[in-house]
């Protein structure tokens, strides 16, 4: 069997709940995944990762789940986890304004600033979701490395993206091969198996295997699938994203990122459908939705600021379109985006005149009306 050294991998876990997500399958979550996954982690101390925690669940463990915090703090100050740097409400990016773009990744970085006390280097878009709109702001941010899906570019592994002004960032793409067969349990446990895969994918690289994958799948989505996730760990070089980048350095140059995700295929490429499942041109419930927020938009435009803005920032979350999605479906998050939204929008327009206030109500009444209708005659069809 190879030895542990040869197979360089980095191990991205994204960790996310959505800012509506209720108390009860937070406190499901805490038990099945994410307090033995990091228990597991201090015991394996060879073993290194690099996190992505959504802002809004960062401020949920530090309030609500202590515990959970300090064992990730315990873990940081053993080398054994990166932290990343994202958006702080899980938006898709491609789909909001510079601006709100700029306030979403500021305000995950000083979050994590104020809260841990580290300046984070690496970055992790929301689901991977990528353009090279997108870039400038999280330069802006001084980030260096930032992790993108494998068909953003035809260049194997990598590349540095260059603006206009010069300033640039290392662009690392993720094995989705390996990662996607991990995540859905494709080698059914057998660790022999997922050793065997990452040792035939290095050969053919040469160069540390990156991984992304939910933190969620190692407890939630997999029962005890942490055990799986530690001993696959321990038989490789697990190393974080800053330090691969340093360790094996790459100097070709990318002209071109293509507007993707994670979840988009060479056929939703082909069709130019970038983000599918939060934004299908073929799916009425999408495009409804987004209507919506683009109203929540204007509001924003013409009033601008208030004691509403965090709301108006997380009514942006990708959850509420996923659930629309041809993969996912739920009436119920479907919904629930929608209150959280109106809910918003009624306190960006409460210093409005009566008469405002009406036009605008009679326009949200309109879009969600529709969607409404829409998803009660699919449930109707199920």
């Amino acid at each position: 069997m190879t030895s542990r050294e040869s197979v360089p991998v980095v191990f991205i876990l994204h960790a996310y709940q959505p800012i509506t997500q209720n108390r009860e399958i937070l406190e499901r979550i805490m038990t099945n995944c994410y307090i033995p996954f990091f228990e597991n982690l201090l015991e394996n101390k060879n073993v290194r990762i690099t996190l992505n925690i959504s802002g809004c669940l960062l401020e949920k463990l530090a309030v609500d789940y202590p515990d959970v915090l300090t064992l990730i703090e315990k873990a940081i100050l053993a080398n054994q986890i990166e932290l990343m740097g994202s958006a702080f409400y899980h938006p898709i990016l491609p789909f909001i304004s510079i601006d709100n773009q700029k306030y979403q990744i500021g305000k995950q970085k000083e979050f994590i600033q104020n809260i841990l006390g580290l300046n984070t280097r690496v970055f992790f878009p929301p689901e991977l979701a990528v353009s090279e709109e997108i870039i400038p702001q999280i330069i802006e941010k001084n980030y260096e490395i930032v992790v993108i899906p494998d068909n953003s570019y035809y260049q194997l592994v990598g590349g540095n993206y260059f603006l206009e002004n010069g300033k640039s960032i290392l662009t690392i793409k993720r094995d989705k091969e390996i990662s996607n067969k991990i995540s859905f349990d494709h080698f059914k446990r057998d660790v022999s198996l997922g050793l065997r895969e990452l040792q035939i994918k290095h050969k053919m690289r040469d160069y540390p295997i990156v991984l992304a994958m939910d933190l969620e799948t190692f407890g939630e989505h997999h029962e005890e699938y942490y055990k799986f996730f530690f001993e696959l760990a321990a038989m490789v070089d697990t190393i974080a994203l800053s330090k691969c980048a340093a360790n094996f350095p790459i100097t070709r140059v990318i002209t071109e990122i293509n507007s993707t995700s994670w979840s988009t295929s060479e056929d939703d490429l082909e069709n130019d459908i970038p983000y599918p499942l939060w934004d299908h041109p073929e799916n009425p419930v999408h495009q409804l939705q987004h209507t919506h927020i683009r109203l929540l938009d204007q509001i924003k435009q013409y009033i601008n600021s208030g004691d509403w803005l965090d709301e108006y920032h997380a009514a942006q979350y990708s959850c509420q379109f996923w659930w629309a999605s041809r993969y996912s479906w739920s009436q119920e998050l479907i919904h629930t985006g929608l209150k959280y939204q109106r809910n918003t929008l009624g306190k960006m327009i409460e210093d409005l005149s009566e008469d405002s206030q009406q036009i605008i109500f009679n326009l949200s009444n309109d879009i969600i009306k529709r969607i409404i209708d829409i998803v009660s005659k699919i449930e109707e069809q199920k």
